[in-house]
């Protein structure tokens, strides 16, 4: 058995049809990936295993290795560590995968935290957008439609890592399961009281309140 999706999308008696519109795709996309005629991408992956509020490797990596599996070591290993039962939301993924672009584009050797916060910034949709502006703070980044694919390999730094390690912290202490762009703020604003980063100056730049943003955040996280 390649995955457990028409196991899982049994549980509550839906049709494939009822899937692919949870989804946003077509009954013949959810067909196949039940039948193992195609893969999803890695985001609709995390999307399905959301959904169904499992871990990612249990919809899809199931008795033995399949082809989603590169795609989810691949993902593990850029972060660096192992983020197990912890899920990152699609727009986590997606700030991630901007800071790493962004990495790229400034010829950084690796994803630093200004990058981060950069991802953060890159959709005005999410929450940590929103409180950042709201806060004064604006970066002139580039945004196309190749900004959240992934490219290249550029790796984190190790404040960087820390900063996600900050955001697992906190999602194990709240008893969550996903890691949403509102948690990798935190982990910035975390950084940013303690170290001497350009991160911290930034922060200084804007005459942002760290207190007053923290206190946002403890709202919203």
């Amino acid at each position: 058995m390649k995955n457990r999706l028409k196991e899982l999308r049994q549980l509550p008696q839906w049709s494939q049809s009822d899937l692919a519109r949870e989804l946003g795709v077509s009954r013949q996309a959810v067909n196949g990936f039940e039948s193992g005629k195609f893969d999803p991408s890695l985001d609709m992956a995390f999307k399905i295993a959301n959904l169904f509020n499992v871990a990612i490797e249990n919809v899809f990596i199931y008795e033995a290795k399949n082809s989603m599996q590169p795609l989810i070591e691949r993902f593990t290993n850029f972060l660096g560590f192992e983020f197990g039962f912890e899920r990152f939301t699609e727009k986590a993924i997606n700030a991630i995968k901007f800071a790493h672009n962004e990495s790229l584009r400034s010829q950084s050797l690796q994803v630093e935290p200004e990058h981060i916060l950069a991802g953060l910034l890159a959709d005005p949709t999410t929450t940590s957008a929103q409180l950042l502006r709201a806060n004064g703070v604006t970066l002139d980044i580039e945004i196309n439609e190749y900004s959240f694919e992934s490219r290249g390999d550029a790796k984190l730094s190790p404040k960087s890592k820390f900063v996600i390690e900050l955001a697992l912290q906190i999602v194990r202490l709240q008893g969550k399961k996903s890691i949403g762009t509102e948690h990798l703020l935190w982990g910035l604003v975390r950084l940013a009281e303690t170290d001497k980063t350009t991160l911290s100056e930034l922060f200084q730049r804007y005459e942002i309140d760290a207190e007053v943003l923290n206190n946002q955040l403890i709202e919203t996280v």
